[in-house]
């Protein structure tokens, strides 16, 4: 019980010292355009003062690249980033729009991972883990004191990835404050 008390003590001095200093911290989900296909993001954002946070995002896709033969594939992936606030309202911080960039680490599933289509065509691509970079815009649009609207715009740049390079991501969804 002793224990448990101290460890229950030491849990709550260092949460209450690591969000001192922390303006916000929010969750938020859009869905929207991904290339092909649709898409669904939800992420995580420490803020670190009012211009700035750091973001984890992970980020979903589903979609058929319509060329000679229509391939599903899928994306999954996580992303680090870091965010900064670019332009605010000035009288009522209303409106905001936020700028930045991160990593990307995920895994691309291409035809449910099988190389071959259904009428007998074999495709060169594979199923395979995805890295890169992104740049992402933010338009955020306050409701209340814990909600806002979300306009949400990426650019993924996947180095090794079979589907191409450049996929981008539009979206609009809800964010709330935890506190």
């Amino acid at each position: 019980m002793r224990n448990s008390i101290a460890f229950l003590a030491l849990f709550i001095t260092t949460t209450a010292y690591t969000q001192s200093g922390n303006y916000a911290s929010s969750i938020g989900i859009s869905g929207g355009y991904a290339e092909d296909g649709y898409g669904i993001m939800a992420t995580f954002n420490y803020h670190v003062n009012r211009e700035r946070y750091v973001q984890l995002s992970i980020f979903a896709a589903i979609a058929e690249d319509k060329g000679t033969f229509d391939i599903p594939y899928n994306i999954f992936t996580v992303q680090p980033g870091y965010f900064i606030k670019i332009w605010e309202q000035k009288n009522f911080k209303r409106y905001a729009l936020n700028f930045g960039g991160g990593a990307i680490i995920g895994y691309e599933v291409i035809n449910n991972g099988s190389n071959l289509l259904e009428n007998g065509a074999i495709i060169d691509a594979k199923s395979q883990f995805i890295y890169g970079a992104y740049l992402g815009l933010e338009g955020e649009i306050t409701l209340s004191n814990d909600f806002s609207f979300l306009l949400k715009a990426n650019e993924y740049y996947h180095v090794n990835s079979d589907i191409g390079n450049f996929y981008p991501y539009v979206g609009i969804g809800l964010r709330y404050f935890l506190f």
